[in-house]
């Protein structure tokens, strides 16, 4: 009986030196908390419709400003009355709780045919996609075309709600005009 009292003291004080140890270590917010192969982050509305989509291969969680990173991200977001937009990259960073992602290194984003417009490509690095305003943009050369249209420039804004792509610098463009010759033919004879 008093072995057994002896285990018993014995295997409750290494449990208590074994709590002690473990809550007094220090947990450094830098370093990852959570590493997941092929992780999916969804975002919904208020009525719960799913708004937006990140898939990536790995994602690593870092508690320092609720950080994810990202490698192989492709964000797809479904937003009604919008066209469905898509951006593939190499690595990307989540900030905000997901509503704000960076995606460095190579990038393309593809905004889906939409009404009378053509699909629009942009390629790029760098890119800032702020999610709750629809905005894409980056200070990095960019190329980007739309149907038979092409443009290269340093930086871009693009606008998701609006339907509009600003270049910021050094653009070069070319634009391919309607047949409007055809057009007006036509309306004199």
């Amino acid at each position: 009986m008093m072995l057994l009292l002896l285990v018993a003291a014995l295997i409750l004080g290494l449990s208590r030196a074994a709590i002690d140890m473990v809550s007094t270590k220090k947990i450094d917010p830098n370093t990852p908390d959570m590493i997941t192969q092929r992780g999916v982050l969804e975002r919904f509305d208020v009525a719960g419709l799913k708004r937006s989509e990140l898939i990536a291969s790995e994602v690593r969680h870092f508690r320092a400003e609720d950080t994810l990173l990202f490698n192989q991200p492709r964000l797809v977001q479904t937003d009604p009355g919008k066209p469905v937009m898509t951006v593939t990259g190499v690595r990307g960073k989540s900030i905000f709780k997901a509503s704000q992602i960076w995606f460095y290194d190579q990038v393309e984003l593809r905004r889906a045919p939409f009404g009378t417009q053509a699909e629009l490509i942009i390629h790029s690095h760098d890119v800032f996609l702020n999610q709750a305003t629809h905005q894409a943009s980056s200070d990095a050369p960019v190329v980007a075309d739309m149907g038979p249209h092409h443009a290269e420039a340093v930086g871009f804004v693009a606008d998701n709600s609006a339907q509009t792509l600003l270049l910021k610098s050094k653009v070069k463009m070319t634009y391919v005009p309607t047949a409007r010759a055809a057009l007006v033919g036509t309306a004199t004879q």
